[in-house]
């Protein structure tokens, strides 16, 4: 009896280090902003408020420039300011360093400040075709952009995306669904 517990016991471990050895990486990052193919991705860093409560005193953040890279950790576009700046406004137009329009994926938004980098991940989706109406409910597969957004520090800045303002019409399209949160 000692014998089977002990021979189930050594199977059962390797059994789990296989599994962890053998498992694929996961499908897509735990969370992320999602937005159309061809969509300019405004970005900005926050430095909260709070921070000023949390850390004393308060961190001077500079930013020196801002790129983005794929998942593996190539860069495919990157902006370096000559000086340091005051954390700003920026839009990425979805190409990469020669101008071409990069393809559907997840991507990271990478600031460089004089305090450290931020981060935030984007997944470019392609449209479908079904999508060209304003109300593209009726259409499975065609009701919106599906995102999970990234947690928030109230004492550390990150790195906030959101959809360029525009005043096309009709301004009824760019349904974004939110799927939970995750903390950061």
């Amino acid at each position: 009896m000692k014998r089977i517990a002990l021979l189930v016991g050594i199977l059962g471990v390797f059994g789990i280090l296989g599994a962890a050895q053998c498992c694929p990486p996961p499908s897509e990052p735990p969370c992320y902003t999602a937005f159309w193919q061809g969509e300019d991705v405004c970005f900005e860093l926050i430095v909260p408020f709070w921070g000023w409560c949390c850390c004393c005193p308060a961190p001077q953040v500079q930013v020196t420039g801002w790129r983005v890279v794929t998942m593996d950790g190539n860069v495919i576009y990157q902006e370096t300011f000559a000086t340091p700046t005051a954390p700003g406004k920026w839009v990425w137009k979805q190409v990469d360093a020669q101008g071409k329009p990069v393809a559907p994926g997840f991507y990271k938004i990478v600031v460089s400040t004089t305090s450290g980098e931020y981060e935030n991940t984007v997944k470019i989706v392609a449209k479908p075709d079904c999508c060209t109406c304003c109300f593209p409910f009726f259409f499975f597969g065609c009701f919106g952009l599906w995102s999970k957004p990234c947690g928030v520090s109230w004492c550390q800045p990150y790195v906030k995306l959101y959809r360029c303002p525009t005043c096309e019409a009709p301004c009824c399209c760019g349904v974004t669904i939110y799927l939970g949160g995750s903390e950061p």
